[in-house]
C-alpha cells in the first residue's frame, strides 16, 4: 500500500498511519484491501454492505488516511473526508468515514489519524476548514468530536443540553449540502432515514457519557443520522485543534 505523505510511527500495537492518494486515484486492489481489513477489524458493523452501497465514501474522498497493523498486514482504521461547497462560501470539510477497529480503540490510532489528515490538508495548501461536519448514529462520535470544542471560539452542534441554538441556521445549510433533498430537523440535528444500510450497527455503540447516549436513543432510529458539526471561525480556534493533535501550526490562516 503506497504512502502518499506523512507516516506516523507505529504505536504500541504496531499500527502505522498512512496518508493515501485521493479516493478517485486509489487502485481497485487497494480499495479491496481496505474493505477486507475493516470487515475483520469491526465485526459489529455491516462493513461490507456499507461499502457496497456507499462506495463513494471512499472513492469520492479528497483525503484518505489508513491505519495498518504491520504484524497482521491488515488495514484496521480509516478516515476519509471531502470538501463540500456551501452557499455562504464557508469552507466545509465533510468527514465521510472515521473507523477504528475494535481492538485498536482507546489508543493513539484515532489521534494520529486526525493529525496525519490535517497535516496532509495543510501541506496541500488548503486553509483549515471553518466547518467540520459529519453524520452519525453513534454517540461515541459526537463525544469524540466535542472534545475539540473547548476553545471559546469553537462551537459544537448539536448542543445536547438545548441551551445553544445559535448554529441551527448554519446546520441547515450544511445538511442541505451533505444530504440534498433529505428532511432535516434543526432542533434535534436529525436527518431521518438516510443511513445505508439501515442496520449498519448490529448494536448502537455507547459512549462513557450517559446523557449523550440518552440523546441518541431518544432521537434516532436505525437509519437516522445526527448531523454533528464544529464551527471554527477563527485562526485561534483552528490552532487550538491543531495543537491538541500535535500538528505544526501554519504561519497564517488563508
Amino acid at each position: 500500500m503506497a504512502d502518499n505523505g506523512r507516516a506516523a510511527r507505529p504505536d504500541g500495537r504496531g499500527v502505522e498511519i498512512l496518508t493515501l492518494p485521493p479516493g478517485r486515484d486509489l487502485p481497485t486492489e487497494t480499495e479491496k484491501r481496505i474493505v477486507d481489513g475493516l470487515v475483520l477489524a469491526m465485526p459489529g458493523l455491516r462493513t461490507r454492505q456499507l461499502f457496497t452501497l456507499r462506495r463513494d465514501m471512499l472513492t469520492k474522498a479528497d483525503y484518505v488516511v489508513v491505519g495498518v497493523d504491520r504484524e497482521r498486514d491488515r488495514v484496521v482504521a480509516l478516515l476519509t473526508s471531502r470538501w463540500a461547497e456551501l452557499p455562504s462560501g464557508r469552507g466545509c470539510l465533510h468527514i465521510m468515514i472515521q473507523f477504528v477497529g475494535d481492538a485498536y480503540r482507546n489508543g493513539v490510532v484515532f489521534k494520529e489519524s486526525w493529525a496525519a489528515h490535517f497535516a496532509r490538508l495543510l501541506a496541500d495548501g488548503r486553509p483549515f476548514p471553518e466547518v467540520i461536519a459529519l453524520k452519525t448514529y453513534n454517540p461515541v462520535v459526537h463525544r469524540a468530536m466535542s472534545a475539540f470544542s473547548g476553545h471559546p471560539d469553537i462551537s459544537m452542534y448539536p448542543d445536547l443540553t438545548g441551551k445553544d441554538d445559535s448554529q441551527a441556521v448554519l446546520a441547515a445549510e450544511v445538511a442541505a449540502a451533505l444530504a440534498p433533498g433529505a428532511p432535516f430537523d434543526p432542533v434535534r440535528g436529525v436527518i431521518p432515514g438516510i443511513g445505508r444500510p439501515l442496520d449498519l450497527y448490529r448494536e448502537r455503540p455507547l459512549s462513557h457519557v450517559p446523557d449523550t447516549n440518552r440523546y441518541f436513543a431518544e432521537h434516532t432510529e436505525p437509519g437516522d443520522r445526527v448531523l454533528c458539526l464544529l464551527h471554527v471561525p477563527t485562526e485561534a480556534g483552528a490552532h487550538s485543534i491543531l495543537t491538541a493533535l500535535g500538528v505544526p501550526l501554519p504561519s497564517a490562516r488563508c
